[in-house]
């Protein structure tokens, strides 16, 4: 490896003699390319494709036929054979990030996605026409379970480019797609709450209470990086300063400046995440705070709020909690459920001159938190359940401001449940879509941003999973506890019916079937870490992933391998595929996972189980754009190419 390194780093120094890295002279790539363009797999037999996702693309920038041309051309002269094209779904359900939806023309975000779609008819088409008249193979990436984000705006308001608006925990849901937007009830539903308890919505609120861990924590929060709290002696500790803040609308929040009474204690508990898991094996301290609201008189007024805040100044102790579980609201008759929250909507479209019911919703930025949602939520409300339990760990946060709702959500946010034969029966049709434009095969990606919940155990109970689980197993699980694993099981007994159907339609029509697989289907575990089956961007379902391989044509490995590729991970997906001689494709995250470099790429070429690489993010590491034209982003080419001499194309 280090032979390489010092051959790239030589031919570096001799490219930069005669390029300009910024400049578009075509010609200059052309002829580096020269003897790269006819040869097809590399010394380990891999075939690499890019991967363009197309929404994003035209929601950040103008897009013509010929811009679009001029991108597909580009790609075709760096040698590639197969591109494969993630699809708008119908209706252009928003997904990731709040900007990516279509918003009314001029508006002031950047967003772009109207015009273009207005300019370029269907932009699926329109990238498929282009791709096919260079002659490349073309694969359409369909994501079934893709919805919509579950973005909400605030209650008796309004987001002029939605298709339609539903309530729920937090205001309004917008940006569904075209099934979702008519049928919101196909969604997954969440277990309900029982009557008994669901009526202590109507009291109003006597109490909360918020338990902060003062022993020591760890936990990891990110790709790299941990939470390493040391802990606080009793003697040490300050109770935090309290405000409560409320609001009807979980839009405009105003203090609350009748009496309350705040008091607090340590005492030993054993935490819990929002499932009711234990996060850890013993009990440990914890700082206990409750937040009383004065009876009698006219002091106690706080009826007809449904939502509320808490801002919080802990003294600079660092206090952690976390808010799915270890926030709590009583009234008079006991514990109501809650949604906790610590996203603040962005003030990106703020429109401080109008009302709240006034403003045109649906353009705000991404959600805030810290300080910046302190200064956010009283005039744009929160964001309720953004990344689910924590994103990566168990959910601990420290923040200057929890957002509370009364209330559960009902639906998985945008997530359709396959269960229902309405659901399979519109996939399907979007299969059949994809096939007649002329896609030479579709690939299902079950990952998506549609699914984001917190309480994931919670959900999978409708109407025909709780009668599929009552025939397996016996057991009414309205009435009886049941295993979050087999309903994701039951889940994907359903979803398997659709793909056994895809697959016999792509057939039938002599186009193929790919299938994205993670190595969480093996043996999957309950957990919601970054590669478990019910991570946040996992649709919760577990898949009988040898039948989909026999299924499906060639196989896609969905893991993140964030520039460490580990051959053995998933092995025996490959291996099964390897055996009926199926492709297997593996990810190179070009951007957020800077995996294009040499070493990655020959550690992957070394992985005999492997056809082939998918080199996600193209557009943006592989182009620059400027108006309406595409070119080379020339540092990134070279790169490229560079690393395709290194594992040794070979014809």
């Amino acid at each position: 490896m280090k032979i390489l390194s010092v051959i790239l780093f030589v031919y570096i120094l001799q490219s930069l003699s005669s390029w300009n890295l910024f400049g578009q002279d075509r010609s200059q790539i052309q002829n580096l390319n020269e003897n790269i363009r006819s040869l097809k797999t590399t010394r380990g037999g891999k075939v690499l494709a890019p991967v363009i996702d197309i929404f994003p693309q035209i929601a950040s920038g103008f897009y013509t036929q010929d811009r679009i041309a001029n991108e597909i051309k580009l790609f075709k002269e760096m040698g590639f054979e197969r591109i494969y094209l993630v699809v708008c779904n119908p209706g252009y359900p928003s997904f990731s990030y709040p900007y990516l939806a279509v918003m009314p023309p001029g508006n002031s975000t950047g967003n772009t996605a109207f015009e273009n779609i207005v300019r370029l008819g269907d932009p699926n088409l329109a990238y498929l026409h282009e791709a096919k008249k260079q002659g490349m193979e073309a694969w359409a990436v369909y994501k079934p379970y893709e919805g919509g984000s579950g973005q909400t705006i605030p209650h008796h308001t309004k987001a002029p480019s939605s298709l339609s608006q539903f309530e729920t925990i937090g205001g309004e849901y917008v940006y569904f797609d075209n099934l979702l937007s008519q049928r919101p009830d196909l969604r997954v539903k969440r277990k309900p709450t029982p009557a008994a308890v669901a009526m202590r919505k109507e009291e109003p609120i006597r109490r909360f209470e918020i338990a902060f861990k003062v022993d020591e924590l760890k936990d990891r929060v990110g790709r790299n990086s941990f939470l390493n709290f040391e802990g606080i002696p009793d003697s040490k500790i300050k109770r935090p300063e309290i405000a409560v803040w409320v609001s009807k609308d979980n839009g405009k929040y105003v203090r609350y400046n009748n009496n309350v009474r705040v008091t607090s204690k340590v005492e030993k508990r054993m935490g819990t995440d929002a499932n009711s898991f234990f996060v850890e094996d013993k009990s440990s301290r914890y700082l206990v705070i409750d937040v009383n609201f004065e009876m009698g008189g006219d002091n106690f007024k706080n009826e007809g709020y449904d939502y509320f805040a808490l801002t919080i100044d802990d003294h600079g102790q660092g206090l952690y909690t976390i808010p799915h579980s270890m926030i709590k609201a009583f009234t008079s008759f006991g514990e109501v459920p809650l949604t906790a929250a610590i996203y603040a909507r962005s003030p990106a479209i703020r429109g401080e001159d109008l009302s709240i019911q006034d403003r045109e919703w649906g353009k705000e930025g991404y959600h805030l938190v810290g300080k910046a949602a302190v200064e956010s939520f009283k005039e744009m409300g929160f964001e309720f359940e953004w990344h689910g339990a924590g994103h990566w760990g168990n959910g601990w946060s420290n923040s200057p401001v929890y957002g509370i709702a009364i209330g559960k959500r009902e639906y998985m946010k945008g997530t359709p449940c396959e269960a229902y034969e309405e659901v399979r029966s519109y996939w399907l049709d979007n299969i059949q879509r994809w096939l007649m434009m002329g896609f030479d095969g579709v690939d299902i990606r079950l990952q998506n941003h549609s699914g984001m919940v917190a309480d994931y155990a919670n959900y999978g109970y409708n109407e025909p999973i709780i009668a599929r689980y009552k025939q397996k197993y016996g057991i009414d699980i309205l009435t009886a506890n049941a295993d979050p694993l087999k309903i994701m099981e039951i889940r994907g007994d359903f979803f398997m019916d659709f793909l056994e159907k895809a697959s016999r339609l792509a057939h039938r029509l002599n186009k193929k079937l790919q299938i994205h697989l993670k190595r969480a289907y093996i043996n999957p575990v309950l957990g919601d870490d970054w590669h478990d089956i019910a991570a946040w961007h996992m649709p919760k379902v577990v898949l009988d992933w040898k039948r989909a391989i026999d299924l499906a044509d060639e196989v896609t490995i969905k893991d993140y391998y964030f520039n460490k590729y580990e051959a053995d991970l998933g092995r025996e997906i490959k291996e099964y595929a390897n055996k009926q001689k199926k492709r297997v494709w593996i990810h190179a995250y070009l951007g957020q996972g800077a995996e294009l470099n040499d070493k990655y790429f020959s550690l992957v070429d070394e992985d005999s189980t492997v056809g082939g690489i998918l080199l996600y993010e193209a557009n943006g590491t592989f182009l620059k754009t400027s108006g309406m034209t595409s070119s080379f982003n020339a540092f990134n080419v070279r790169k490229m190419l560079s690393i395709m001499k290194e594992v040794e194309f070979v014809k």
